[in-house]
């Protein structure tokens, strides 16, 4: 059925106007024609509709019975090669009935949707070739990506092909939108046909328990077929024991006892392999448990000679320690839990991996625990966290804020580039000149935003890669490293005279020049070195390999800057950065203080008299944090803050003796040590708090049990929970309470992998009763559990969408009988009738036009038609009706007049004669003047031939007079 739409429907209103323009025209009085006032009324009234539908947008909606089906095949793991075979059968016998004109599309789904064929006539299928992600059944995804393929213009149906085992999105969801759009979702059910399959499906663990104790685990096996196998059983990656078992058919559950170990977070995995089994992705179950005792914390030392000292002290004051270098501490948050702290002793950041650092902060800010950082030589500044993702962590700036009082720095590198520098470190593909890039690149990490720093590169000669400039961002520098290669030959004067230019002119209180070359070259730039001695401008050396130059050791004695020579190339970045440091003197401070106390804490008040101390690095105390000791010029010692949920400490002198030798003699330093750790670590109530993890699906229950010390349920806690998934992404959990001391959540756990959840709990008057940490492992997808079939669900989806299930392949194009239509605009052709009917409107109130007025016009056209006898019958007629106008003007001036006239107009010839000769005038007129100008027209008038043009126009002129004549008479 035709109908219209509207894009802009209150522009509809306007429609009002036409009843007050009837209302106004009728009780205005009339003053035209009754045929004039009605016709303008109606053209008027259509000009002002057609006006308000073209503004409202008006289009015309044509009904459309065309059908466009979209086939949502899905290829998910749980779908066995004989149920993708039958969906594609399926497929193809529907679109062999398809009616023409008719379109058909195909999308192919598992954890995300793919468009195989797009909307249009297509034909059967061979095969699917697109290829999702298949470790998961998305049946929202496809719904949606079905609903966007449809063509606006055609009906619409989608057909869902699957065994309904969604383990990703909500496919209700989608089917309320189909509903809302009035798009059926017919189903077809895959039922499955599955193999031999053993299941481990679930590992039960107790979510707390006490240190020296066992844990007893329960592991949740479901078979279809009767079988044997071998279990087994991993503490944090570790084997620890196997057991031959006999699996029946269905449901058992094996018990297996394991010691909890140390105290800290443990991750207990079982394995299964199973006889016969033909799907060996869903054989393993992993748990978390927590095992009580002393604090545990892991030190990381690059030297562990640096950290022995703190390590006793902690020992000594019964906490637990494990010292490892960087590259064998663990660095993924499921092992780092096992830990209540971290503590980076004296370690350069080139020496810590990256995934180590980029799981410290989630370590602190989302599980809630503790990390240190104590100073030295290679840490803090000195040790190259700028730019780090433990800079923001920590609770001190590593660049000063009162620049007045520290030098800025312009620092020129020069950088050898020859030929010899490309050869290969330590048997890796890396060269010499990829090392001295990242030895530039570890000496900007020196640098803060106040200096500057330029890159030359030389060989037979020497250019600019980064001109001397302020320090500029981690992508530009890395661009200039990029830029340049191996080049020739060695010449090293180009580069220092380079260098030596622009820290001329440069603005800065230290200017110094590191040189790096590994060949021998001429010694032609010795004046040079002067000169940029006399100006205040340093120099060190790098002397690489054996052969080396000797002559760069007395370059840098002349320069006033140090000397090195390098055996092991990998040891340039270090090299780098610390000669940095050491020239722009801002990171390490060597000198003889006397702590100050600063904010009250018992670890200091307990201690009495401070030691002093002879170095440390220096830094600022950010706004947040909570400074316990500093310096007497107000940097800070002993510094501490909150970061999310955890706490980060910085201690800013050493550990090894160096600085701090006077307070590792010291009897309280084990007090200072625990102290220390009692800043690091959250407080916490044991036996208070239980938090455990249950898996459901796709999701999984977070439990909170909350008692006080004599058993009482804790009621109206102020909860902050986090929650971390596998890609150490971490979201906020809201918690509710569901009985006395009862409090739940449900996180999102649809991916395989370790999840973290933490709480820190506080009473209303937020007060902090403890923190609690669970965890929870998705060993494998969904997709391959023991429920994969949902026929429910499908139902669901047909029902909410008023679909069908089952149809058969040939009534899958049948009508739905939607509402649809094709759109036509037809606001412009509704402007155009209106400026068509303007004119007219016009015309019919004010052109008045009579048959009098259109005659001579007609008459005109018809004697311009060619004929031979029109010319003297027109000029006979021209005669005579000039004679009878002349003869009613007289008769109207007077009687006589009219009688003259009528006697003259008796004979033709005079009527013949009056057409060429006025006619004589009466004797009544006076006679000499008249009768001189009626001769002198007589004459003139025989001298001119009369023209038919001249006779027609004559006769105008007399129709026009007599008309206005006529019109006189009427208005009197």
């Amino acid at each position: 059925m035709i109908r219209l739409s509207f894009i802009t429907p209150l522009a509809l209103t306007l429609l009002a106007l036409i009843p007050a323009l009837w209302a106004l025209t009728l009780l205005t009085p009339r003053r035209l024609a009754p045929w004039r006032f009605w016709s303008s009324l109606v053209l008027r009234s259509i000009i002002l509709l057609a006006l308000t539908l073209a503004l409202a947008g008006t289009q015309i909606v044509l009904p459309v019975r065309e059908l466009t089906t979209v086939f949502l095949v899905d290829v998910s793991d749980s779908m066995t090669p004989a149920q993708r075979e039958r969906a594609l059968q399926y497929v193809n016998d529907a679109l062999a009935a398809m009616p023409p004109g008719d379109q058909a599309a195909v999308v192919v789904f598992g954890d995300n949707a793919l468009v195989e064929r797009a909307p249009g006539p297509i034909g059967p299928l061979s095969r699917l070739t697109s290829v999702p992600i298949t470790t998961r059944t998305n049946l929202q995804e496809a719904v949606q990506l079905g609903l966007a393929l449809f063509p606006a213009e055609t009906q619409k149906r989608l057909v869902l092909i699957s065994d309904g085992g969604e383990n990703a999105g909500r496919v209700a969801d989608a089917a309320q939108l189909a509903a809302i759009r009035k798009v059926p979702i017919d189903v077809v059910y895959m039922p499955g046909e599955r193999g031999p399959d053993v299941i481990v499906a679930g590992l039960s663990a107790p979510a707390v328990v006490r240190e020296g104790q066992d844990l007893t685990l329960q592991a949740n096996i479901t078979s279809n077929y009767a079988t044997s196998g071998r279990l087994q059983t991993f503490v944090d990656g570790q084997l620890i024991g196997e057991q031959e078992l006999s699996i029946p058919e269905g449901a058992s559950t094996i018990d297996i006892r394991v010691p909890s170990g140390e105290t800290g977070f443990r991750r207990i995995e079982v394995r299964l392999d199973a006889d016969g089994d033909t799907e060996p992705q869903n054989n393993r179950g992993a748990a978390f448990t927590e095992v009580l005792g002393p604090p545990r914390l892991l030190l990381i030392a690059s030297n562990e000679a640096r950290a022995v000292n703190l390590r006793d002290a902690l020992r000594a004051a019964e906490v637990r320690v494990d010292v490892l270098p960087p590259d064998q501490a663990p660095a993924t948050l499921d092992q780092l839990g096992a830990y209540a702290g971290v503590i980076i002793v004296d370690t350069p950041a080139r020496d810590m991996p990256r995934t180590l650092m980029e799981a410290l902060p989630v370590y602190v800010r989302e599980l809630g625990r503790g990390l240190a950082m104590v100073g030295g030589i290679d840490s803090f500044g000195a040790g190259g966290y700028r730019r780090t993702p433990l800079e923001p962590v920590l609770p001190v700036l590593l660049d000063p804020l009162d620049t007045k009082q520290q030098p800025d720095l312009a620092l020129v590198m020069v950088i050898d580039r020859s030929g010899s520098m490309s050869e290969l470190v330590g048997g890796s593909r890396r060269n010499r000149l990829d090392l001295a890039k990242e030895a530039v690149y570890q000496a900007s990490l020196g640098l803060t935003p106040i200096d500057q720093v330029g890159l030359v590169v030389f060989d037979d000669a020497a250019n600019w890669v980064l001109p001397l400039q302020r320090l500029p961002s981690v992508v530009e520098i890395e661009r200039a490293l990029g830029s340049f290669g191996i080049g020739g030959g060695t010449n090293i004067r180009p580069g220092i005279e380079q260098a030596a230019q622009a820290l001329a002119s440069a603005d800065a209180k230290v200017k110094h020049v590191i040189l790096l070359t590994d060949g021998i070259a001429e010694s032609n730039y010795s004046d040079l070195i002067a000169q940029m001695r006399a100006a205040g401008v340093t120099i060190s050396t790098v002397a690489i390999g054996e052969d080396a130059n000797p002559n760069l050791v007395d370059v840098a004695n002349a320069g006033g800057g140090r000397s090195y020579r390098v055996t092991r190339i990998e040891d340039v970045p270090r090299i780098f950065l610390q000669e940095t440091i050491i020239a722009a003197g801002r990171d390490i401070v060597e000198e003889r203080i006397e702590p100050q106390a600063g904010l009250p804490s018992p670890i200091i008040r307990s201690l009495g008299g401070l030691p002093p101390l002879y170095g440390y690095n220096g830094t600022e105390v950010r706004e947040a944090a909570r400074t316990f000791l500093f310096t007497p010029d107000g940097k800070p010692l002993l510094a501490q803050w909150q970061y999310g949920l955890g706490r980060v400490v910085a201690w800013t002198s050493d550990a090894q003796g160096r600085w701090a030798r006077d307070w590792i003699a010291w009897d309280q330093f084990p007090r200072f040590a625990g102290g220390m750790t009692d800043l690091l670590l959250p407080p916490r109530e044991s036996g208070t708090l239980e938090l455990r993890a249950t898996a459901a699906g796709p999701r999984a229950l977070i439990e909170l049990t909350a008692q006080d010390e004599q058993g009482r349920p804790l009621n109206n806690l102020v909860i902050a929970g986090r929650a971390v998934d596998p890609q150490n992404q971490g979201t906020a959990v809201q918690f509710q309470q569901i009985g006395p001391g009862q409090y739940r959540a449900v996180v999102d756990t649809s991916s395989p992998g370790v999840y973290l959840a933490q709480v820190a709990v506080s009473d209303a008057e937020g007060r902090q009763i403890g923190v609690a940490v669970t965890g929870i492992v998705v060993s494998y997808s969904l997709e391959y559990s023991a429920q994969r079939e949902n026929l429910p669900l499908l139902s669901d989806v047909a029902g909410i969408s008023s679909g069908r299930i089952n149809p058969p392949p040939d009534v899958v194009f049948a009508s739905p009988n939607q509402n649809v239509g094709s759109v036509r605009e037809i606001g412009l052709p509704l402007l155009w009738l209106a400026l068509l009917l303007w004119p007219l409107d016009i015309a019919a109130r004010r052109v008045m036009v009579r048959m009098d007025d259109v005659a001579p016009w007609l008459e005109r056209l018809r004697r311009r038609r060619p004929s031979s006898v029109a010319a003297p019958e027109a000029a006979s007629t021209m005669t005579r009706l000039g004679a009878a106008k002349r003869r009613a003007m007289i008769a109207r001036t007077s009687p006589n007049r009219a009688a003259a006239s009528s006697e003259q107009s008796v004979t033709p010839p005079v009527m013949t004669q009056s057409r060429q000769t006025p006619p004589p005038a009466p004797e009544s007129r006076p006679s000499a003047p008249a009768s001189g100008a009626s001769e002198t027209r007589a004459r003139s008038s025989e001298k001119r031939p009369v023209s038919p043009e001249a006779t027609e126009e004559q006769f105008a002129r007399l129709l026009a007079a007599k008309q206005r004549a006529r019109r006189k008479s009427e208005e009197r």
